[in-house]
């Protein structure tokens, strides 16, 4: 989903919290200290050719995953729509609590829609819920319907996700990103198609309607429903620990079991995952298969989702097998929804394929020469082939008219995520995003490829105090994918603006990631710079943290 305020300002200067634990605000950062082998974004881990003796008891044989191949016939040109969909409150009171957001609230709904035959009489057949997480507290709220047992499936399915993209000013993000997804081969997508809603008769604008990943969508999509499926949710390929795996809430808050859960089978891939002693290729080659894990890296450059991280995406494993799938989930914050009006633009430390280096599988991978070309080569082919500006202008042309006719009139003028909501000028600001993202995918391939002799990105960490008059700074190391050396400038200052008047202490070239240096009493604030020999003007990133600060009594 599109980011919060909260979440977009921690993210702006943060990692995320799983990743790095820090305070912000105002002039007042600090950051708690990371070892150099721990959490903090670090150089590649080469490993070693694996020997089977060395795998342990957990480790279990299995063939290699086949081509994941999605069911085309599955996607229905009816979905488009838009199918007027009508929701009746039976208990206006548990609605009012589903509103609000009150934990675990759902309210008896009756749920009914064109074309659909399974609603009979006036007597509720479903209930409702919020869906979503930011998107919560919007004032256009996302809904998920869930159908009664002896109720008829609505498009195969008992889950109807009814999506409103509050922060999408497009309002077209998601259904262009799964257009596309079933166009791309190993890699499967999601029905989608546009609903104009009504509650109680009050009508809510346009939604999207969005296949709901479980059972039903693994049986429609031609994979087995015996198979292991998740939604990542806090999910950046860490291990999970026995007390996390024994208390379901915890795992929960990780990843939430959309089908047969196999909690030992993902910890098992996990476990090697973070195994440095295994060699990242041997690996990926039992634990996922390479082509769909490269597309799947490939489309979310291209589609520059970079809200992709540790969410937004599932993983789902079929039964007989070790390996995991990447399939696509929510896409409503790619297409250059950063530089939506209004929208923070991503920091540099985020920028192409930068932002997936706080993963250790995706660091590991990519850190291998040869799979960073192997991305590079499928980003070149879709970019040439499918995903390209022309074609997407073509794509959107086709619900342009569509889209215009709700969002130029209420409810839903009156919330479009822009700073004048309900007047002419939100309508054209609408017309010109709709426009500048036609032309999106080639910009973030144009990004992708300028990005790659950057550094990766690093984190400073809490200064060391060996003694009175020296202070010690240090951080992670930095890495450049094509192995150029890295040098480090590091600027202290009295000023959190970095006034070249008040600065107190500087370095440059220095091939270490550590600085010590006197300072006298006072408040300082401290910056890195890290730099390819390559090409240093250019090739240069800054600290996911951007600057720290220490007090020297």
């Amino acid at each position: 989903m599109a980011l919060g305020t909260e979440y977009r300002v921690l993210l702006a200067s943060l990692l995320v919290s799983s990743v790095l634990t820090a305070a912000c605000g105002g002039d007042d950062r600090t950051a708690q200290p990371l070892t150099p082998d721990g959490v903090a974004p670090v150089g590649p881990v080469k490993g070693k050719p694996t020997n089977p003796a060395d795998l342990g008891a957990g480790h279990v044989d299995s063939p290699p995953l086949p081509p994941l191949v999605d069911r085309p016939g599955v996607y229905d040109p009816a979905d488009d729509g838009p199918v007027d969909v009508a929701v009746t409150i039976a208990d206006e009171q548990a609605f009012a609590a589903v509103k609000a957001d009150q934990a675990g609230a759902r309210a008896r709904v009756r749920f009914d829609a064109v074309g659909y035959t399974g609603a009979s009489g006036d007597a509720p057949n479903a209930t409702i819920e919020l869906r979503g997480s930011t998107s919560r507290n919007a004032s256009q709220k996302s809904y998920q319907i869930k159908l009664a047992a002896d109720a008829a499936p609505w498009r195969g399915s008992r889950t109807i996700n009814l999506l409103k993209h509050p922060f999408d000013l497009t309002r077209v993000r998601n259904t262009l990103s799964f257009d596309y997804l079933r166009r791309i081969t190993d890699i499967t997508s999601l029905r989608t198609g546009f609903v104009h809603l009504f509650i109680d008769s009050v009508d809510q604008g346009l939604y999207e309607w969005v296949e709901e990943p479980d059972e039903a969508f693994l049986a429609a999509h031609g994979l087995s429903t015996a198979g292991a499926l998740y939604k990542a949710k806090n999910f950046p390929f860490a291990p999970i620990d026995n007390q996390t795996a024994a208390d379901p809430a915890q795992v929960d808050m990780i990843v939430a079991a959309k089908a047969r859960p196999d909690l030992a089978k993902l910890r098992r891939m996990l476990a090697a995952v973070n195994d440095t002693k295994q060699l990242i290729d041997d690996v990926i080659a039992h634990y996922f298969n390479r082509e769909n894990y490269v597309t799947w890296l490939a489309v979310n450059v291209l589609l520059a989702n970079y809200d992709s991280n540790f969410q937004n995406f599932i993983l789902y494993s079929p039964p007989g097998f070790e390996g995991w799938y990447f399939l696509p989930w929510d896409y409503d914050s790619a297409w250059g929804w950063n530089d939506q009006p209004g929208e923070p633009r991503l920091p540099r430390w985020r920028q192409g394929v930068a932002n997936w280096w706080s993963v250790i599988l995706h660091r590991r991978f990519l850190s291998e020469p040869h799979n960073l070309a192997d991305v590079v080569a499928r980003v070149g082919a879709l970019a040439s082939t499918t995903v390209t500006d022309a074609e997407s202008t073509r794509m959107l042309a086709r619900h342009q008219a569509l889209i215009r006719a709700f969002i130029s009139t209420s409810p839903d003028v009156d919330a479009l995520p822009c700073a004048e909501p309900g007047t002419p000028a939100a309508i054209a600001l609408w017309e010109a995003e709709y426009t500048r993202i036609a032309t999106n995918a080639g910009r973030a391939r144009d990004e992708f490829v300028a990005t790659l002799d950057r550094p990766m990105p690093y984190v400073l960490n809490l200064p060391a105090r060996p003694s009175p008059e020296a202070v010690v700074f240090w951080w992670s190391p930095s890495f450049q994918l094509r192995g150029a050396a890295i040098s480090y400038d590091i600027e202290v200052n009295t000023n959190a603006a970095f006034d070249p008047a008040a600065g107190v202490a500087a370095a440059t070239n220095l091939t270490e990631p550590t600085f010590t240096t006197a300072l006298p009493s006072g408040h300082y604030f401290w910056r890195v710079i890290a730099r390819a020999a390559t090409d240093p003007s250019n090739d240069w990133q800054q600290s996911v943290n951007g600057y720290l600060f220490v007090d020297v009594p």
